[in-house]
């Protein structure tokens, strides 16, 4: 995988992303917007400093704010939710654990493993992140560590937690495609 197909993976997922938050919040939603992610100084501020990508405006002016991932088909087996723990394991560069500012995280795992098959989700799960991670934060960082695996390919390393294992106070809605 290059960051180019990662890239338009997620600009190919993000027509679905935008039917879950008006499924949502029904009538309530005005406007979605997202923030760029081109890796260059332009890049925006929420993005590169806390890890926000998404603006959802209500009707009535209040915005919230969110990250958004969309996995690919052939990771759905691993049924769990990561989020960078560590931009680099060796030295501890910390990553979007420590400082994402987000209030959601649109989180899931699509159909297909290339942006053209793209046509619905197979798990997708709408978390009260800043919650969430309050709560985990919690605990020592050495038992979060435990619970991280490297990337392949990259320095960094993910904390990783099971969605099945995630508290229902955190997640405001999910779906999981039936299956036969």
């Amino acid at each position: 995988m290059s960051y180019i197909t990662d890239k338009e993976f997620a600009e190919a997922a993000q027509p679905l992303q935008d039917k879950v938050y008006k499924h949502i919040y029904k009538d309530s939603l005005k406007e979605i917007n997202r923030y760029a992610k081109e890796d260059s100084e332009e890049k925006h501020i929420l993005d590169r400093e806390y890890h926000i990508d998404t603006e959802l405006i209500f009707k009535n002016g209040i915005k919230i704010l969110g990250q958004e991932k969309a996995l690919r088909k052939k990771f759905s087996s691993f049924d769990t939710f990561t989020v960078e723990f560590y931009q680099n394991r060796y030295t501890k560069e910390r990553g979007e654990f420590f400082n994402l500012g987000a209030q959601f995280y649109l989180h899931g795992y699509m159909n297909a493993d290339t942006p053209e098959e793209i046509t619905c989700f197979l798990k997708c799960y709408f978390i009260k992140i800043f919650d969430f991670l309050e709560w985990l934060k919690k605990k020592l960082i050495k038992e979060l560590e435990l619970k991280t695996r490297p990337t392949a390919g990259s320095n960094a390393s993910f904390y990783w937690v099971g969605y099945d294992d995630i508290p229902d106070k955190f997640i405001y809605w999910k779906y999981r495609k039936p299956t036969i």
